[in-house]
């Protein structure tokens, strides 16, 4: 029961075709569907999309744009990037291109970019305001600048389980650093006053609530979107290893007897935030 406890570590090949197979799928569509929905795009001009992940919607974004956009990925990691890049090969996409930065450092000057998408979705709370001050740096006067977000509120039927499986360890002191964990987490609206202190125009924010399902206890924290982009995170604070599988072995029957035969659904405010500079 708690092989899938035991938090594993991947190299970075790896983490990528996780990233690529699993978690484009089931977590960053919904983001971008939300982008589709509420930015239009500009008929021209050179676009940037950061935290790219593989490539994927950097491509879409410049087959949609058509002939005159050019669309900038960049990612952190150098194993996304080369997945990204072998995809625009194949689709011979040659007016997406691809460059390794982190979030919070672009090597762009100011003003460089039409349109400014981040996906911040899987990023730590802390690095968040400072991300998207270098977002609004390269993007051109009246651009777009939209991101990515998971906002609070979500995982609450996690965060409930996980508080239970603490008490069930004797492990109920830790509770302040979950609750720390949980209330850190952006709101909405505290995330459209970062960005309107930043210096963003008629800022406004749009929030989906979504669904993932997982069968079972043993599921939801082997999945990789699960164990590669959050577990770390939250078993961070837990005193050692042996508190770590214990802790996860709580949760999985904690879960279990919780959904009974029903999956166990975990809930995600998927919001996007967009202004102009």
């Amino acid at each position: 029961m708690a092989k899938s406890a035991k938090i594993k570590k991947h190299d970075e090949k790896e983490l990528a075709y996780l990233y690529d197979l699993y978690i484009v799928p089931l977590w960053r569509e919904t983001f971008d569907r939300l982008i589709d929905e509420e930015v239009e795009l500009p008929k021209e001009g050179r676009f940037l999309d950061v935290e790219c992940g593989t490539g994927g919607y950097t491509i879409d974004l410049a087959v949609r744009g058509g002939a005159k956009v050019n669309v900038v990925g960049v990612d952190s990691s150098a194993e996304r990037l080369a997945l990204a890049r072998g995809k625009a090969d194949v689709q011979m996409v040659s007016r997406a291109t691809f460059q390794r930065a982190l979030p919070d450092d672009l090597d762009f000057t100011v003003g460089e970019f039409d349109l400014v998408i981040g996906d911040f979705s899987l990023l730590p709370n802390d690095e968040i305001e400072e991300a998207l001050e270098e977002l609004i740096r390269v993007a051109k006067k009246g651009a777009t600048v939209a991101v990515k977000l998971a906002t609070h509120g979500s995982f609450g039927e996690f965060y409930s389980v996980y508080w239970e499986a603490l008490y069930n360890q004797d492990l109920i002191e830790y509770s302040p650093q979950l609750e720390g964990m949980i209330t850190d987490r952006l709101t909405a609206s505290n995330a459209e006053t970062m960005a309107l202190d930043a210096g963003l125009q008629r800022v406004r924010s749009v929030t989906s609530n979504e669904k993932l399902e997982f069968t079972d206890g043993e599921a939801f924290l082997a999945s990789p979107l699960i164990e590669t982009s959050f577990l770390d995170d939250w078993f961070a604070f837990l005193p050692n290893d042996q508190a770590r599988l214990e802790v996860g072995r709580q949760l999985v029957t904690i879960i279990d007897r919780e959904r009974q035969v029903l999956p166990f659904e975990l809930s995600i405010k998927a919001t996007i935030l967009i202004g102009q500079k």
